[in-house]
């Protein structure tokens, strides 16, 4: 990374200063996720298990849309950022990219013995 190049941390500290301690606090232990689209943000809170359901739903119900259930959990989670990533299209697919890692909490497994 080039020395002028600041980190996503650094960037996010610049632009929300304490809002964003206190975002962290409000929803620890869990972890916020950040979703970066060139130099615009979102900040999201953690996902519950309601959510889960119905973005499940969303996508396996008889009129199923990736689309709508991205857009759902997008607006569910939203805590600050740029409002072009949820109102502009192309940032919005980009971002719809990454809400496949803001669900995935901790890896699990099933057997059947």
């Amino acid at each position: 990374m080039p020395e002028n190049e600041k980190t996503t941390e650094e960037i996010l500290k610049e632009r929300y200063g304490a809002k964003l301690e206190e975002y962290k606090k409000q929803y620890a232990p869990r972890r916020l996720c950040v979703i970066r689209v060139e130099d615009k943000t979102a900040i999201l809170r953690p996902v519950t298990a309601v959510e889960m359901g119905q973005y499940s739903l969303m996508i396996a119900g008889e009129n199923g849309s990736l689309d709508t259930a991205c857009r759902y959990l997008l607006n569910a989670l939203w805590i600050d950022g740029d409002n072009c990533i949820r109102d502009d299209e192309e940032y919005f697919i980009s971002a719809m990219l990454q809400i496949q890692n803001v669900i995935e909490l901790k890896k699990s497994s099933f057997l059947r013995l």
